[in-house]
């Protein structure tokens, strides 16, 4: 089992690897039999204000962690496309609910039981770049859709 401070270290190294810069070391505070070498990973989960969009009331109402490469199959699927430039599939993880859209994707660790079901979380912080921010008059979403 490891300690907190191995843990924290493990979470850390873990979202470097994904890009995710964390201001502070997570605590978890006490935490039961918790074997690292199995069960943890860096997931996300669409996040924001009540949505308008289809796509964003159904993201929203499924409150569900995802993988990064999940995120990328919904694109290249065109999970969205309608909103996408002349109705392509388009960069669900930069773009979201499109380029206008009021969401973010939230980085979080996740820890699993023994059978894979989710544990505990912990939020990070939000993904880094465009898929952690909402779009508005500063970051010109539209521009680049």
């Amino acid at each position: 089992m490891d300690s907190i401070e191995e843990l924290n270290e493990k979470i850390i190294r873990l979202a470097e690897k994904y890009g995710i810069k964390i201001d502070s070391k997570l605590v978890f505070g006490e935490v039961e039999e918790i074997n690292m070498s199995k069960g943890e990973e860096i997931l996300f989960r669409y996040e924001g204000k009540p949505a308008e969009r289809d796509f964003c009331k159904r993201m929203l109402r499924l409150d569900k962690f995802y993988s990064r490469e999940e995120i990328n199959v919904m694109s290249f699927n065109g999970r969205n496309r309608k909103f996408g430039h002349n109705k392509q599939n388009y960069s669900i993880w930069n773009y979201k609910g499109g380029v206008n859209c009021k969401h973010r994707w939230v980085a979080y660790t996740v820890i699993r039981d023994k059978n894979d079901k989710i544990k505990q979380t912990a939020k990070i912080n939000n993904a880094k770049g465009k898929a952690g921010q909402i779009a508005s008059s500063s970051n010109n979403f539209w521009r680049y859709n």
